[in-house]
């Protein structure tokens, strides 16, 4: 399994309604193809929305999203980077 970014953009900006049913539809999709939801990250002006899912590639996401035609830009795999614990000692510039 690996991590996977999906990038969604709506103009006009999404709704609450739309958004729930969009849930609605793509997670029991997302479930029969083995593309497990983790969080969403969407701007404050409702216009663009991150996706991180786990799934076995980048390609079962993306089939999944098209099976249960739900719109996206992009679809891409990645590697988590996460800041190093400093040590006490530590000091800033």
């Amino acid at each position: 399994m690996v991590r996977v970014l999906v990038q969604k953009i709506f103009e006009p900006p999404i709704t609450d309604e739309k958004w729930n049913h969009d849930l609605e539809i793509g997670i029991p999709c997302h479930r029969a193809h083995n593309v497990h939801w983790i969080r969403s990250m969407m701007a404050r002006d409702r216009t663009q929305v991150v996706c991180e899912f786990e799934a076995p590639d980048a390609e079962t996401v993306r089939k999944s999203f098209r099976k249960a035609g739900l719109p996206f830009a992009r679809i891409w795999t990645v590697d988590i980077l996460e800041p190093a614990v400093l040590s006490s000692r530590a000091n800033c510039p």
